[in-house]
C-alpha cells in the first residue's frame, strides 16, 4: 500500500532539483510514490528526473504537453496519485528525511485528515529562521490559523478527492493557500508535529519576490477574497479563528500595496482593502484595532483619498504603525511610477 504520494511540479529547476529529489527518495518511510510533473521545462530538468527514475522505480514522471503553471501541474499530480495521504514539495525546496514517516504516523495515531510539521526558512541572504505556527494553532485552539505554509502538511486523499478540492487554475499566485483553506475547512482534525521540517528557500522571481507584477497581485487578491467568501459561506463556529483569517486577508490587501511601484496598483490594492473590510468587519480579531488603528478608522469611514495619501507620504507614523510589514522599507512618494 502506498502511504504517501509526494507531488512535485517541475519547471526549469535544474539548479535545485537534485537537492529536492535527494530529500524525497531518501525518506525513511519507504511506502511512497513520487509524482514529478514536468511542466514543459526547457533546461535539463527532464534529464535529471529521468536519471533518478532509472534508479528509483517509485518515481513517476508525467510530461505536460504545454506549460500550464504550478496549479495545473499539481492537479495532474492529484489525478495520478494513489497514496493514502498527499504531500507537496516545490522543486527548489527539500524536506527532512523523516518528514513523511512522522507526519503519516501522527495522522494515523490521531485519525487526522491533515498532519502538519513546521518550516525552516532560508532567506534571500541565507539567514535561517523557523516558524512557530504550530504553537499559534495550539494557543488559539483553532485549525483556521493554518492559513499559510501549506506544504508543511500532508492531506488525506479521501478528504481532497471526495470534496473535489483542486488547485485553482489560471491564477499565477495564491492557488495553494486557497487549496489549504478549502482542505482545512473540510477537515475533521488537524494533527501537529513540531520536530519535523519542510525547508523553504526564498527566491526572487517567485511569488515571494519583494516586487511583483500586476497580474500576480491581482491573482493573489482575488484568492484572498475567495477565502473570505469561503469563510462566510461555511458559517464555521470558531469566532477566534474566523477573526484571525479575516484580519489576515485584510492585511494581505494592505501588504500588497507595497509590492509594486506603480500608482495604479497601489490604488487597486487599497480599493480591495475597502472591499475586504466591508466583508470582514463583522468579525475581525480584537488585536486588529491596536495593530491598524489609523487605517481601520479610514476603512470604516470610507476615506479612500486619505488612505491613499497616507500610504504615499510614508512618514514616521506609518513606519511605526506598520513596522511588522516585511515590505515596508523606506518607500518614498517618488519611488512610485505613474502609469
Amino acid at each position: 500500500m502506498i502511504k504517501v504520494s509526494i507531488i512535485i511540479p517541475v519547471y526549469n529547476a535544474q539548479k535545485y532539483l537534485h537537492r529536492c529529489l535527494n530529500s524525497v527518495i531518501n525518506q525513511t518511510l519507504k511506502e511512497i510514490e513520487i509524482i514529478c510533473v514536468n511542466d514543459c521545462s526547457n533546461d535539463n530538468s527532464l534529464e535529471i528526473l529521468s536519471k533518478y527514475a532509472n534508479k528509483d522505480k517509485r518515481i513517476n514522471i508525467i510530461n505536460c504537453t504545454k506549460n500550464g503553471g504550478e496549479s495545473v501541474a499539481r492537479n495532474i499530480g492529484l489525478d495520478n496519485s494513489n497514496g493514502e495521504y498527499l504531500a507537496f514539495v516545490d522543486n527548489d525546496d527539500e524536506i527532512d528525511l523523516n518528514f513523511c514517516e512522522k507526519l503519516y504516523s501522527k495522522a494515523k495515531e490521531e485519525n487526522a485528515d491533515i498532519s502538519k510539521g513546521e518550516v525552516h526558512i532560508i532567506g534571500y541572504d541565507g539567514k535561517e529562521t523557523y516558524s512557530h505556527l504550530n504553537s499559534d494553532i495550539r494557543k488559539n485552539n483553532s485549525k483556521l490559523y493554518f492559513a499559510y505554509y501549506w506544504w508543511t502538511g500532508i492531506y488525506s486523499s479521501n478528504l481532497i478527492k471526495q470534496n473535489n478540492i483542486r488547485f485553482l487554475e489560471g491564477y499565477p499566485l495564491g492557488g495553494d493557500v486557497l487549496f489549504l483553506n478549502q482542505a482545512v475547512l473540510k477537515s475533521n482534525k488537524l494533527a501537529l508535529v513540531d520536530d519535523v521540517f519542510y525547508h523553504y528557500y526564498r527566491r526572487e522571481n517567485s511569488g515571494d519576490s519583494l516586487i511583483l507584477p500586476k497580474e500576480k497581485i491581482i491573482s493573489a487578491l482575488t484568492i484572498h477574497e475567495k477565502i473570505i467568501d469561503n469563510i462566510k459561506a461555511t458559517n464555521i463556529d470558531d469566532k477566534n479563528g474566523v477573526g484571525f483569517l479575516n484580519f489576515w486577508n485584510l492585511k494581505a490587501a494592505l501588504d500588497y500595496a507595497f509590492r509594486n511601484k506603480k500608482i495604479d496598483i497601489l490604488k487597486m490594492c487599497l480599493d480591495r482593502a475597502f472591499v475586504f473590510y466591508e466583508k470582514t468587519k463583522y468579525n475581525l480579531k480584537p488585536e486588529a484595532e491596536s495593530f491598524y488603528p489609523i487605517i481601520l478608522d479610514m476603512l470604516e469611514k470610507g476615506k479612500r483619498e486619505e488612505l491613499f495619501e497616507f500610504y504615499l507620504k510614508n512618514d514616521s507614523s506609518i513606519k511605526m504603525l506598520m513596522a511588522n510589514l516585511r515590505f515596508l522599507h523606506n518607500r518614498k512618494k517618488e519611488m512610485y511610477e505613474v502609469k
